[in-house]
């Protein structure tokens, strides 16, 4: 549990989240967090059909092709961070009982997203 313990404040600290005193702590309802991370998640997921499929792929194939599609994958990029930002800081700052077994997917999306946006951001200045 020590272990445990170490993580939410790091990640409190990360996230900018003040401690949740003793008289604060109430088991919150699992809706609103499966909503605000269910929602990123679909942000994610929409910014790489977008990416991946149909700006690459589908739009040269029937003969539209746009200049704004970087600029617009970058945008999704930003948006699904917050929107992840947000959701995580949501699990914490309610000391969610489920907040260790978003941790892993969570971090392994953040690394997605900034490494997709790393490479759109080297992309839109070359």
């Amino acid at each position: 549990m020590v272990h445990l313990e170490l993580i939410d404040r790091i990640v409190e600290r990360i996230l900018w989240i003040q401690p949740m005193t003793t008289l604060d702590q109430s088991l919150p309802s699992d809706r609103p967090a499966q909503r605000a991370f269910g929602f990123s998640l679909l942000i994610s997921a929409l910014r790489c059909t977008l990416q991946y499929l149909l700006l690459p792929v589908i739009l040269p194939l029937i003969g539209i092709t746009s200049g704004a599609a970087l600029p617009l994958i970058i945008l999704l990029d930003l948006l699904a961070l917050w929107l992840l930002f947000g959701s995580l800081r949501f699990f914490w700052s309610t000391h969610h009982p489920r907040r260790f077994h978003l941790l892993p997917l969570a971090v392994l999306v953040l690394l997605l997203i900034i490494t997709s946006l790393s490479y759109d951001l080297w992309r839109l200045g070359a």
